[in-house]
């Protein structure tokens, strides 16, 4: 990481070129974004002073939605979630445990008993006592034992019974905690996209001093943040979302014609459905930086050029690839720019899906852009003779104009 960060400023490190290390570069190209940004020490302030607030705010307010809601959960059977009846459970559950063995003792002292009353009647029997008292002692002795037991049974139960009740409680307790913190999870993810999409120019001045210090040209003017809500980045994410979600439709019927007939389907199945979200949320990493979607004359990606291949003489699947064609159309650029530098993208797709994870956002997501933007400048296509090269002006007045 050391080296890597040393990339930028100096140009003096070699970047890789295996997959592997294309993939652990970029992994920890938001690191070296972040290790070069904290060099000055003015932009290190501002930098923590923006991700300490935001994290601060988050969890205050992930911790006040979260209570109001652990109190409405517990208005729903409030007898069954609270501390005293759980105590109360297992007060009862050592009582019916010491009667229990209260119970097994006495039922022994009886067997004990009534092995002595029958030796005893017949050493009785044999000195010539009167055999019918000797008969109704034993007898006695015998229902003594035999009430002994139906208690010691009933016992037993009774502690069995409120064993389970024990069990049941505990296993209601454990969900409860389980629920909880699922719902403090929720309560940061949600509390972290409000906090963030309020405070959102503060990262962008993040992103335009990183790009200023690597070497690329910002992608957004200068201003001066404020806590606003940025109504057109609002919509431009949602759409991305919705279309992410409509292309990930599109291809689960393809998923599941292709393994139709295979051995093991739903595994396999699953296993296609899991690379195939992961191939568009590399996409839209890349799409993170606006260098991603300025190629206007990309192709098509590689399975639509499968699909169309396979199917161009199926009239009922040829046209189901002409849907598919047109709904991708707006996605075929940053479709390339995964396809010419798949590894370097994947890795900061891992870092992205890092990044997502609450209160890391509000430190790591003002370098993902920045990054996406890096790697796609390496791998642009060179212009034709003549044009200007998409990767003219990426680099600022007196600094060096080779991609990092």
């Amino acid at each position: 990481m050391r080296e890597g960060a040393g990339h930028f400023p100096q140009r003096s490190v070699a970047l890789p070129v295996n997959r592997l290390a294309e993939f652990v570069h970029g992994v920890c190209l938001p690191f070296h974004l972040l290790r070069d940004l904290w060099a000055d020490q003015a932009l290190r302030r501002y930098y923590l002073k923006v991700g300490v607030l935001q994290a601060v705010t988050i969890v205050g307010l992930a911790v006040l939605f979260t209570g109001s809601g652990k109190e409405a959960v517990e208005t729903v059977g409030p007898g069954e979630w609270s501390e005293r009846h759980q105590e109360e459970v297992a007060r009862e559950l050592e009582e019916a445990q010491a009667e229990l063995e209260e119970a097994e003792a006495g039922m022994e002292k009886l067997r004990k008993l009534q092995k002595v009353a029958e030796d005893s009647g017949m050493l009785a029997g044999m000195a010539g006592a009167d055999e019918e008292k000797v008969r109704a002692a034993v007898e006695h002795a015998l229902t003594e034992a035999q009430a002994a037991e139906d208690r010691r049974q009933a016992a037993r139960d009774a502690a069995e019974a409120k064993r389970e009740q024990a069990e049941k409680l505990e296993g209601k307790h454990t969900v409860r905690r389980v629920i909880y913190w699922a719902a403090l999870l929720s309560m940061l993810q949600f509390a972290q996209w409000i906090v963030i999409a309020l405070s959102r120019d503060f990262h962008t001045v993040i992103e335009r001093e990183a790009s200023l210090r690597t070497g690329l040209v910002p992608e957004d003017e200068p201003l001066t943040p404020r806590v606003r809500l940025n109504l057109p980045w609002v919509r431009t994410k949602m759409r991305r979302r919705w279309r992410g979600m409509v292309l990930f439709v599109l291809g689960a019927p393809v998923l599941w014609l292709c393994t139709r007939w295979l051995p093991w389907r739903d595994e396999v199945l699953a296993t296609l459905m899991s690379l195939w979200g992961a191939w568009w949320f590399v996409v839209f990493t890349a799409g993170k930086s606006a260098l991603a979607w300025k190629e206007e004359t990309a192709g098509e990606p590689w399975f639509l050029r499968g699909w169309n291949g396979l199917t161009s003489r199926i009239p009922g699947l040829r046209s189901y690839g002409s849907v598919w064609t047109n709904q991708t159309r707006e996605v075929f650029s940053p479709a390339a720019s995964v396809e010419r530098r798949p590894w370097g993208l994947m890795g900061l797709a891992v870092a992205r899906a890092l990044s997502s994870l609450p209160l890391v956002r509000c430190f790591l997501r003002p370098f993902i852009p920045v990054a996406a933007a890096h790697l796609i400048a390496r791998a642009a296509p060179a212009a034709p003779e003549g044009l200007p090269s998409t990767l003219q002006g990426l680099s600022p007045p007196g600094t060096a104009s080779s991609p990092p």
